[in-house]
Parts: structure tokens; sequence; C-alpha cells
């Protein structure tokens, strides 16, 4: 349950707007009127950086540059070892005048992955009436580092109510399915399987198994501890990229629920997955064929609420998750659920309450803390979105929204070049281009006139 489908809250920055003047030469004839329209548009202040670096499958380039009016930027990549054009970006959305951000992928025009080495950047524009302006470049070298991985089999939490039919009951994540044929499955693991650790870090608590996942390398061994019917054992397994193609999950846990109807923990996992992957009435109906205690109980209600909040529906998707902790109050997931509706409602004094409540049943959650971190600044605390906000940080350091909101806070505290560069970092490192375009637009241009 790893979707960043959330946008976060936009907590409106003051900024000074510069003055442009003009200088009119002595003695000579002021310019007519409307005659500034009639020339061609002017582009300066191409901002990037020497070295562009980032992981193989996720390396992003943000290209800044300032234009005395609106225009229509068209931006290329040349590889200058192989002295060939890899890449044209023609920015549709006209752009206002003044400085803005475009965020692009480090990809040739086929979306294959640029090698390391050396580029140069090439911007032009064109205005309203089709003027095409002066062309900005810049060489820039492209450094890769290590692709992530991806732990490529399906863990559910032990949430008090799944506990029932699992072959152990130690403290993890459960397996409840994996990709067949998948790197996991090589390295002997099962469904059933209790996941201890992963990559040297714990897994206790779901936040714990996000950020053991998000920190494993690619193509490289790493340890999984795990128990299988009581008995603790170690597995070597190599993740692949997590740029590769994800594994479907829905076929195994279609035939797994069917073999073991009575394992509760599977049927959970089937209609997550289900809502995930966005087939919301398939979901809808996996949970209406359940038994009414199934349905009613905190996982159930759980269930209900990701659904009536992936399906826009608030009001009834903040009723199942308050029913999910009347059952059980140590369901994170739940108090998680309640501060995003409460969010998206403006209700920030009590979205913060529970996301405080998120973090306090699992204290290694990343986005219970991040969330929390963007609600403080919705209600107006900047110095405590910054300090959960750093926690989210020290939890996770490769989740995007860790540093999206320690970026914002620290600029709300007039801690400019520090908040400039955490905004940036997770600027590029978020999958949600949408998004990153709104923040670029809220905070980053404002910030860098």
């Amino acid at each position: 349950m790893d979707a960043e489908t959330t946008r976060p809250p936009v907590v409106r920055l003051l900024v000074a707007a510069g003055a442009v003047t003009a200088a009119v030469l002595a003695g000579a004839a002021p310019a007519p009127e409307g005659a500034r329209a009639a020339q061609a548009p002017a582009l300066d202040s191409l901002r990037l950086p020497n070295t562009v670096s980032g992981a193989r499958g996720r390396t992003r380039l943000l290209v800044g540059v300032r234009s005395d009016s609106r225009v229509r930027l068209t931006i290329q990549i040349e590889d200058l070892a192989r002295k060939r054009l890899v890449r044209t970006i023609r920015v549709t959305p006209v752009r206002r005048a003044g400085r803005t951000y475009v965020r692009i992928a480090a990809v040739s025009d086929r979306g294959f992955q640029l090698p390391g080495g050396a580029y140069r950047l090439r911007v032009r524009a064109r205005d309203t009436k089709g003027r095409l302006s002066n062309e900005l470049s810049k060489s820039f070298r492209l450094k890769l580092k290590t692709p992530r991985g991806r732990f490529d089999a399906y863990t559910v939490p032990r949430l008090k109510g799944l506990r029932r039919g699992l072959p152990t009951q130690a403290a993890g994540q459960v397996v409840a399915a994996l990709a067949p044929r998948g790197r996991a499955v090589r390295a002997g693991l099962r469904k059933g399987d209790v996941i201890l650790a992963l990559n040297g870090r714990r897994t206790a608590t779901p936040g714990a198994m996000l950020a053991a996942r998000r920190s494993l390398p690619a193509n490289r061994e790493v340890k999984v501890r795990y128990v299988r019917k009581g008995v603790t054992t170690q597995a070597l397994i190599t993740p692949r990229p997590d740029w590769t193609k994800a594994p479907s999950y829905g076929p195994s846990l279609a035939v797994i629920t069917r073999r073991e109807p009575k394992v509760f923990a599977w049927a959970f996992a089937r209609v997550q997955v289900q809502i995930d992957s966005g087939q919301l009435k398939a979901a809808a109906a996996t949970l209406r064929s359940w038994p009414a205690g199934r349905r009613k109980s905190a996982p159930g209600r759980l269930l209900q609420g990701n659904l009536r909040l992936a399906l826009g529906r608030q009001n009834p998707a903040l009723s199942s998750y308050n029913q999910a902790l009347a059952k059980d109050r140590q369901i994170s997931a739940a108090s998680f659920g309640r501060g995003i509706v409460l969010s998206r409602q403006e209700r920030h004094r009590l979205a913060t309450r529970a996301f405080e409540v998120a973090r306090a049943a699992d204290p290694r959650s990343a986005p219970a803390a991040a969330f929390h971190a963007y609600a403080l600044l919705r209600a107006g605390d900047n110095a405590g979105a910054l300090e959960a906000a750093n926690q989210a940080v020290a939890l996770d350091r490769f989740y995007a929204d860790s540093h999206l909101p320690r970026g914002i806070a620290l600029l709300a505290l007039e801690r400019k070049k520090e908040g400039m560069i955490a905004l940036r970092r997770g600027l590029l490192d978020t999958a949600d281009a949408k998004r990153a375009d709104s923040l670029i637009r809220a905070y980053l241009e404002p910030n860098d006139p």
C-alpha cells in the first residue's frame, strides 16, 4: 500500500514582485507605444546543474529559464560523445513571463535511459504570435547511480483481524503472493512466510517495510530474514530494477483465495491489490461477496475506507475509517486515511491529530510523518512541520514526500537556501509529474526569480 495517490496541501508563500524599468537615451525620442510587443521574445538565465545524477531509470533534470514574455518552450538534448540529438521536448502549455521550470526525464525520444556521459541542453521559445526567441545552451554531465530494486512479493501487515489461519504468529509482514518466476520465488520465499528483515532493515511494521523496500539496490544480493512455520531462516535475493515492469499479483491472489478461502489475509490482499491497480468496481464486487463478519471486521472496514477514498467519497470513507479504529485502535493505515480525508476537507487541526495517531501506531512510517508535516503546514505550524518532515527524512530518505514538506517548511521559515535544496530533491524524486508541476508553480518559481 505504497501508492502515492494523495495530493499534499499547498501552503501559499508571499514573494515580492520585481519592477521592470526602461531607460531612454539622452536626446533620443521615446519608443512608440507597443514597440516592445513587436520584438521577438528573449530568454536568459538558464539554470541546470553541471552534473545531473540519479538512480538509473529514475534520473530527471530540472531546467529553469527566464523569459520576458509568455512563450512555449522547446528543449533539446544532444549527446556530445555521439554528436547527435537524442531528445526533443516541446512544452505545450504557454509559460508566463519570468522564471519557469520544466522537469524532464533523462530518457531518449524512444523512452530509453540516457547513458552516463557528456550532453548539451538547448532551449528556445516562441511567443503566442509565433516569434522565435534567442537560443540558450549549457553542457552538463549525466552520472547514473545504482538503480533501485524491487522486492517482487506482495505483503500484508499482521493486523489483529488477519492472524487466523496464518501458519506463524511472528511479528513482521506476511507474504500473500509472489511474482511468478520472480527473484523472490527463486530465493526460496513462499506464501505465508513472515518477513522479519530486508536488506538489514527490520520490517516489524508496514512503515518499516516500505522504507526497507525503497532501500533495495538492484542487481545486488541482499539478505531476507523470514519465519516459516516457526523456524527463522535467511535467503539471498537479487532484486530486479524497479523501472522494469511491475508484477501483477491479481491473478495469483484470485487463485489463492479460491484455494484457501478461510485465510482472511489472502482475501484482504486481493481487495487491496484491486484498489491499488484502479480496479475499483472489481474491489467493490469482491467486498460485497464477503461474509458479513469479514466486511464488519477492522480490516474489512479499512478496505471499505480505502475504496471509498479512491472513489472520492470522503464522508463515507471517513465513517469506514472510524469504524475500523473503533474495533482496532492500532491500525495505522486507518488513522492515516482519516488524516487524508480531513486534510481534503480542510479540517486541518483534526487532520494533524489523525496523523499523530497514525505515527504513534507505526513509528517507522515515513508517510505518516510526512503527511503530518503537510497537515501542520496547513494549520500554520511551520516549525512543527519542519520537525515532522525531518523525522520523515530520517526514516526514509528515498521517499519524495519526506523532502517536499521539509522544503516548503524551510521556505516558510525564511531558510531559503536549505528550502530550495530540499524542494528540488523532492521534485526530482516524485513520480507524480502533474503534482510536481503544481509544486513548481507554487514554490520553486516564486522563490527563484
